[in-house]
Protein backbone atom coordinates (compact mmCIF):
# COMPACT_ATOMS: atom_id res chain seq x y z
CA UNK A 1 0.00 0.00 0.00
CA UNK A 2 1.36 3.27 -1.34
CA UNK A 3 1.47 6.05 1.28
CA UNK A 4 0.03 9.79 -0.27
CA UNK A 5 2.88 11.66 -0.44
CA UNK A 6 0.61 14.75 -0.40
CA UNK A 7 -1.05 13.72 2.87
CA UNK A 8 2.34 15.10 5.65
CA UNK A 9 -0.26 13.90 8.79
CA UNK A 10 0.05 10.15 8.80
CA UNK A 11 -3.31 10.20 10.98
CA UNK A 12 -5.15 11.51 7.66
CA UNK A 13 -2.88 8.78 5.66
CA UNK A 14 -4.91 5.85 7.88
CA UNK A 15 -7.76 7.34 6.85
CA UNK A 16 -6.98 7.18 3.54
CA UNK A 17 -6.22 3.54 3.55
CA UNK A 18 -9.64 2.21 5.63
CA UNK A 19 -11.47 4.00 3.01
CA UNK A 20 -9.98 1.28 0.64
CA UNK A 21 -11.43 -2.58 -0.74
CA UNK A 22 -8.95 -4.78 0.55
CA UNK A 23 -7.53 -7.43 -2.03
CA UNK A 24 -9.23 -10.31 -0.23
CA UNK A 25 -12.67 -8.61 0.17
CA UNK A 26 -12.86 -9.03 -4.03
CA UNK A 27 -13.42 -11.91 -6.05
CA UNK A 28 -10.34 -12.33 -8.65
CA UNK A 29 -10.12 -15.41 -10.15
CA UNK A 30 -12.54 -16.30 -13.01
CA UNK A 31 -13.42 -20.17 -11.30
CA UNK A 32 -15.17 -17.47 -8.23
CA UNK A 33 -17.21 -16.24 -10.82
CA UNK A 34 -18.21 -19.44 -12.49
CA UNK A 35 -18.82 -21.31 -9.36
CA UNK A 36 -21.01 -18.14 -8.29
CA UNK A 37 -23.34 -18.11 -11.50
CA UNK A 38 -23.72 -21.64 -11.68
CA UNK A 39 -24.29 -22.61 -8.37
CA UNK A 40 -25.01 -18.55 -6.26
CA UNK A 41 -29.14 -17.73 -5.37
CA UNK A 42 -30.09 -14.19 -6.79
CA UNK A 43 -31.98 -11.57 -5.47
CA UNK A 44 -33.26 -8.92 -7.77
CA UNK A 45 -34.32 -5.52 -7.05
CA UNK A 46 -34.45 -2.30 -8.84
CA UNK A 47 -30.72 -1.43 -9.25
CA UNK A 48 -29.38 -4.68 -8.47
CA UNK A 49 -29.71 -8.04 -9.21
CA UNK A 50 -27.30 -10.07 -6.28
CA UNK A 51 -26.02 -13.41 -6.98
CA UNK A 52 -24.52 -14.69 -3.88
CA UNK A 53 -22.45 -18.52 -3.58
CA UNK A 54 -20.15 -19.03 -0.38
CA UNK A 55 -16.78 -18.68 -0.37
CA UNK A 56 -13.72 -20.56 1.84
CA UNK A 57 -12.19 -16.86 2.74
CA UNK A 58 -14.51 -16.32 5.70
CA UNK A 59 -15.54 -12.46 4.46
CA UNK A 60 -17.98 -10.99 2.15
CA UNK A 61 -16.20 -10.61 -1.15
CA UNK A 62 -17.41 -8.59 -4.18
CA UNK A 63 -17.70 -9.18 -7.87
CA UNK A 64 -18.97 -7.01 -10.49
CA UNK A 65 -20.72 -8.34 -13.81
CA UNK A 66 -21.06 -4.77 -15.77
CA UNK A 67 -21.50 -5.53 -19.47
CA UNK A 68 -20.32 -4.13 -22.96
CA UNK A 69 -23.64 -4.62 -24.36
CA UNK A 70 -25.54 -2.67 -22.37
CA UNK A 71 -23.03 0.29 -21.79
CA UNK A 72 -21.32 1.13 -24.77
CA UNK A 73 -19.23 3.60 -23.45
CA UNK A 74 -16.45 2.87 -20.74
CA UNK A 75 -17.08 5.98 -18.81
CA UNK A 76 -20.65 5.04 -18.18
CA UNK A 77 -19.55 1.33 -17.27
CA UNK A 78 -17.22 2.77 -14.94
CA UNK A 79 -19.71 4.87 -12.81
CA UNK A 80 -21.48 2.06 -12.09
CA UNK A 81 -18.74 0.39 -10.90
CA UNK A 82 -17.87 2.97 -8.55
CA UNK A 83 -21.10 3.15 -7.35
CA UNK A 84 -21.45 -0.78 -6.71
CA UNK A 85 -18.22 -0.77 -5.33
CA UNK A 86 -18.69 1.61 -2.93
CA UNK A 87 -21.99 0.22 -2.03
CA UNK A 88 -20.26 -2.24 -1.24
CA UNK A 89 -17.73 -1.08 0.89
CA UNK A 90 -20.80 0.85 3.02
CA UNK A 91 -22.36 -2.19 3.48
CA UNK A 92 -19.96 -4.85 4.13
CA UNK A 93 -19.97 -5.10 7.82
CA UNK A 94 -24.25 -5.33 7.38
CA UNK A 95 -23.59 -9.00 4.95
CA UNK A 96 -23.48 -12.29 5.91
CA UNK A 97 -19.72 -13.05 5.47
CA UNK A 98 -18.87 -16.27 4.05
CA UNK A 99 -20.32 -15.50 0.72
CA UNK A 100 -19.20 -14.26 -2.36
CA UNK A 101 -21.79 -11.33 -4.47
CA UNK A 102 -21.66 -10.72 -7.75
CA UNK A 103 -23.76 -7.38 -8.47
CA UNK A 104 -25.64 -7.09 -11.61
CA UNK A 105 -27.28 -4.06 -12.89
CA UNK A 106 -30.94 -5.01 -12.80
CA UNK A 107 -31.91 -2.76 -15.72
CA UNK A 108 -30.31 -1.45 -19.09
CA UNK A 109 -28.69 1.94 -19.07
CA UNK A 110 -29.23 2.07 -15.31
CA UNK A 111 -27.41 5.23 -14.12
CA UNK A 112 -27.44 4.28 -10.29
CA UNK A 113 -27.14 6.64 -7.23
CA UNK A 114 -25.15 5.77 -3.95
CA UNK A 115 -28.00 5.80 -1.26
CA UNK A 116 -30.71 3.69 -2.91
CA UNK A 117 -27.55 1.07 -4.25
CA UNK A 118 -26.61 0.81 -0.39
CA UNK A 119 -29.64 0.16 0.78
CA UNK A 120 -30.61 -2.26 -2.00
CA UNK A 121 -27.60 -4.23 -1.33
CA UNK A 122 -28.45 -4.20 1.83
CA UNK A 123 -31.90 -5.32 1.85
CA UNK A 124 -31.20 -8.17 -1.27
CA UNK A 125 -27.40 -9.46 0.29
CA UNK A 126 -28.95 -11.76 2.84
CA UNK A 127 -32.20 -12.16 1.02
CA UNK A 128 -29.90 -14.43 -1.80
CA UNK A 129 -28.01 -15.74 1.55
CA UNK A 130 -31.29 -17.17 2.94
CA UNK A 131 -32.35 -18.36 -0.49
CA UNK A 132 -29.01 -20.33 -1.02
CA UNK A 133 -29.27 -21.64 2.40
CA UNK A 134 -33.14 -22.37 1.79
CA UNK A 135 -31.78 -24.53 -1.61
CA UNK A 136 -29.04 -25.73 0.20
CA UNK A 137 -31.13 -27.66 2.94
CA UNK A 138 -33.74 -28.63 0.58
CA UNK A 139 -31.70 -30.67 -1.21
CA UNK A 140 -31.37 -34.39 -0.37
CA UNK A 141 -27.85 -35.53 0.43
CA UNK A 142 -26.12 -38.63 -0.80
CA UNK A 143 -27.68 -41.85 0.83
Amino acid sequence: MEVDPATPDPAAQHAVRRLLLPRETRMVSKGDFERAWKQGSRARGDVLLVIASPNSAGCARLGLSIGKKVWKDAVGRNRVRRVFREAFRMTRQDLPAGFDYILVAAAPKLKPTLGPTSRELARLGPKAVARFEKKRDETPGPQ
